[in-house]
């Protein structure tokens, strides 16, 4: 009687279900509509019981052994990060060959052994690949590292799929309403050009581009040599320098665009430059109050690499910054000696640790997806025992100087990925209607709307050689045609586009 009672209640509601209609605009299912398809081979739940260098994970790796992943035909969901409904692809790869092509090393896998990869996705709010080890065993990568699942379940419960839809209906709608008129723009974006040559030595270029932006939304661009900034109510230009004897890029120049002319003049070139014949730097980072470098130099036998930091304004001072000088803070050098020692504890257990000098100058800005960092190095031994690593740094007060944020900035590392697996960087325009996507031979313009990237790029700019960005400025409405008339009025344009 009991399985009765509940088979006719099961009847009741799918004919309740199905009689249902979408009168309401915002019903569920006009708003999400699932597809059509098999259940995959990897369906079910399942726990991380394994997560390669979770000591040293990124703080983006999210999974930690014990979380539960949910694989369904109508969801793929890893804690907050999730397809509803996804689309699943399938290939048939080397092991070996896709954890190297993805930054993963590891020994124990044999050179001949291949594996299905699954791939899970929605559009740009989900992508990921599922590497199938056995029919209960999967693997996937998460920020360079490697996180191992096993099936606890061949199905997903109905209340987690539930919940899923509730947050999908209420985080992933799209408003009805037109877009706003965009604002002028002008950006700037300066970039390093490295040419390699025959005799390994590479050469590397300094170059801006202006991406204009206008009300009528059309697109234009222009490139001229060295970096070109707005300092206050001047526009400067920054350059490294190279010295055709040693081949070495020995001086930095930062000077007024005014005094161009007059630079061959000694006395003025040395009030505008930073000099050392002892050095070979590379700019990576402007702004009109620093300037940021790494640099090797001949007097070490081993090749050393070194970040400093000068101001943009003062290079004839001739001296790096210290990090103490850079924050203001009297205890900021104690604080970087002692980040300094847990890198060498971590990264250099068998070697002495008194042989590690520490630099309190040894700190610079580099670029890193999407937004600038502070990093440093630190090295250790001698001949064949050298070594030497690189490491990020928390400096709070900095990166509120480096990183400005707006309330429109919504758009994720993630969704940028999505829409470009192969982009290098990405900066979204103050407006929030647009973002500027670097991938190695382009640069893309693509529309923002409701938070979402549009997937085709609206404008593109081909970049012949491999360019790492050093310095991006945005000036809106007449800030912004200013900007477009000193930056043509003051160089000279070696490209020109429409």
């Amino acid at each position: 009687m009991k399985k009765f009672i509940k088979n006719l209640y099961i009847l009741i509601v799918i004919l309740v279900l199905t009689s249902c209609t979408n009168s309401d605009p915002e019903d569920l299912n006009s708003l999400i509509q699932t597809p059509k398809q098999d259940v995959p081979s990897i369906a079910g739940t399942r726990k991380v019981v394994e997560v390669d260098g979770e000591m040293k994970a990124d703080k983006e790796v999210n999974s930690k052994v014990g979380d539960l992943i949910y694989i369904d035909k109508n969801l793929v969901a890893i804690g907050d990060n999730y397809a509803f409904p996804p689309t699943f692809s399938s290939k048939y790869v080397n092991l070996l060959k896709y954890f190297k092509n993805r930054g993963i090393e590891n020994k124990k896998i044999d050179k001949k052994e291949n594996v299905t990869i699954i791939n899970a996705s929605q559009g740009q709010l989900f992508a990921k690949d599922f590497i199938k080890k056995s029919d209960t065993k999967l693997l996937f990568i998460s920020n360079d590292t490697l996180v191992t699942l096993e099936k606890i379940s061949n199905k997903v419960d109905s209340k987690v799929i539930s919940e899923y839809s509730k947050r999908a209906s209420k985080e992933r709608t799209t408003t009805q309403d037109g877009e706003e008129v965009a604002e002028d723009v002008a950006l700037l974006i300066g970039v390093r050009e490295r040419v390699d040559s025959s005799n390994d030595n590479s050469v590397y270029n300094y170059y801006t581009y202006l991406l204009r932006i206008k009300d009528d939304n059309s697109i234009t661009y222009k490139k001229v040599y060295n970096i070109f900034i707005k300092n206050n109510e001047e526009y400067w230009s920054v350059n490294a320098k190279n010295n055709n004897i040693t081949n070495n890029y020995d001086e930095i120049l930062s000077y007024p665009i005014r005094l161009r002319d007059k630079m061959n003049d000694s006395t003025v070139r040395n009030k505008y430059s930073f000099k050392n014949i002892n050095l070979d730097m590379r700019i990576n980072y402007v702004s009109s109050d620093f300037i940021s470098i790494d640099y090797t130099s001949s007097e070490n036998n081993n090749p050393i690499r070194k970040y400093a930091i000068f101001e943009t304004k003062n290079l004839s001072d001739q001296n790096f910054m210290s990090l103490e000088e850079f924050t203001g803070e009297q205890d900021s050098d104690l604080i970087f000696k002692e980040r300094v020692q847990e890198e060498a504890d971590t990264n250099f257990k068998e070697i002495n640790q008194g042989s590690i000098a520490f630099d309190n100058t040894n700190f610079g800005i580099v670029r890193n997806q999407g937004q600038w960092i502070f990093q440093s190095s630190i090295s250790a031994g001698d001949g064949e025992s050298f070594v030497q690593n690189f490491f990020p740094m928390e400096i709070a007060i900095g990166n509120q100087m480096i990183n400005k944020t707006t309330k429109k900035n919504t758009i994720t590392r993630d969704q940028v990925r999505n829409i470009n697996s192969e982009f290098k960087d990405y900066y979204i325009l103050a407006n929030g209607k647009y973002i500027v996507i670097q991938t190695p031979d382009e640069i893309l313009v693509h529309r923002i709307k409701d938070s979402l990237i549009d997937k085709k790029p609206i404008y593109s700019i081909p970049t012949i050689n491999s360019s790492s960005i050093v310095s991006i400025d945005e000036q809106t409405g007449t800030s912004a045609e200013n900007l477009e008339s000193a930056f043509t009025n003051y160089n000279k344009i070696i490209e020109d586009y429409k």
